[in-house]
C-alpha cells in the first residue's frame, strides 16, 4: 500500500463487462507523485479498458478513483485533461511534423493575450520531459520511445 500522502491517483474494486462479459474485475491501480507506469500484459488483460475507464472514454460499472485527493468520474477525455490527467495510448499518435513540445501540450497550449507562449510552453515541456532522453526533439525528425535515464 503507498502512502496515502503521495498517491496522486487510486482505482480500487474497479468492474467492467461489455455485453455481459467482464473486462475488468476488482482492478486495483496506484501511482504516487512523481511516478511514472507503464500498463503491460496479454492482450484482452484490461489495460487499455482502465485507462480508458480512468480518462472518460468509458464508465466503470463499479469501483472508485481518486486522482489528486478527490473521488473522480471523468465524463471525457477533455474533461480528464482539464482536470490535469494526460494519457499516452498504445497507438501513439503524435504529429510528426510538430517539436516535442508541440505534442505534450497538442489541445492545451499555454497561451498569452490569446497566442500561444511558446517561451512558456518550451520551458514545461522541458521540466516535464527533465530525466528522459530521446534521439530528437526537432519537428519531423524520426524519435524512438523515450526511456528512462537510470538515475
Amino acid at each position: 500500500m503507498t502512502d496515502r500522502s503521495t498517491l496522486l491517483l487510486s482505482m480500487r474494486g474497479i468492474n467492467k463487462q461489455f455485453l455481459g462479459v467482464s473486462a475488468l474485475r476488482d482492478a486495483q491501480f496506484e501511482v504516487s507523485r512523481g511516478e511514472v507506469h507503464a500498463l503491460i500484459g496479454q492482450n484482452g488483460a484490461g489495460k487499455s479498458t482502465i485507462i480508458k475507464i480512468l480518462t472518460g472514454v468509458y464508465t466503470k460499472d463499479s469501483g472508485r478513483i481518486e486522482f489528486d485527493g478527490r473521488e473522480v468520474a471523468f465524463s471525457s477525455p477533455h474533461a480528464a485533461q482539464l482536470a490535469g490527467l494526460s494519457t499516452i495510448y498504445q497507438e501513439v499518435n503524435l504529429v510528426p511534423f510538430r517539436s516535442v513540445a508541440e505534442n505534450v501540450f497538442l489541445n492545451r497550449e499555454p497561451k498569452r493575450f490569446g497566442f500561444i507562449d511558446w517561451g512558456r510552453m518550451n520551458r514545461e515541456a522541458a521540466a516535464i520531459l527533465t530525466g528522459w532522453t530521446s534521439t530528437s526533439t526537432s519537428p519531423g525528425r524520426s524519435t524512438s520511445t523515450p526511456s528512462r535515464r537510470s538515475r
